[in-house]
């Protein structure tokens, strides 16, 4: 009887056109819209990281999972100077293990000891393992190579800005002239 029924309602024009043309109501009034939990948390976890540290974890997830692709960039990050002490050591870490020929289980069992908790931080934070899971390794290399580009240019900011203190309190010749071809080199880009 109710497939009898079912029937009739899906021939009958009126019925349906009631159902099609209904207007379109964006929210229910009976449910009760509430922000998710998990959100909440991710959102109190990763607010308080700035922007350089998201970067240099997004570096430092590559290096600890891409270790053919990080090998064709070691000179670039050599030259980065992250702003932490422990992203930086991890880094001269992974950077003389790569130099010296060791396998990737061999890096891995070195840094595992002395760096986990740090590891397991970029593991949880680092927006950009989303972003890696569908990409091949040439555009993995590209995003490197873009963040290598971004971590050279926030550091070029932060040298300026220290060398504007610097001038501030005290001008000085040799600090003026690295100023201006810091400015140089940004505006250059």
């Amino acid at each position: 009887m109710e497939d009898f029924l079912d029937k009739i309602k899906k021939l009958t024009p009126i019925q349906n056109a009631r159902q099609s043309y209904r207007p379109f109501n964006k929210y229910n009034k009976n449910q009760d819209y509430q922000l998710l939990n998990e959100t909440k948390t991710l959102h109190k976890k990763k607010s308080h990281f700035s922007k350089i540290q998201i970067k240099e974890f997004s570096v430092l997830f590559i290096m600890l999972n891409y270790f053919d692709i990080v090998s064709k960039k070691i000179e670039e990050l050599s030259e980065i100077t992250f702003l932490s002490d422990k992203n930086e050591s991890l880094k001269k870490l992974i950077i003389a293990s790569l130099l010296k020929g060791n396998d990737q289980d061999t890096i891995k069992s070195k840094i595992s000891v002395d760096y986990k908790k740090l590891i397991d931080e970029i593991q949880e934070n680092s927006s950009i393992q989303i972003i890696l899971k569908k990409k091949d390794e040439e555009a993995i290399l590209e995003l490197l190579n873009e963040l290598i580009a971004e971590l050279k240019e926030l550091n070029n900011l932060k040298k300026i800005e220290s060398l504007e203190k610097k001038l501030i309190n005290n001008l000085d010749e040799n600090s003026y002239s690295e100023l201006i071809k810091l400015k140089s080199q940004i505006n250059g880009e």
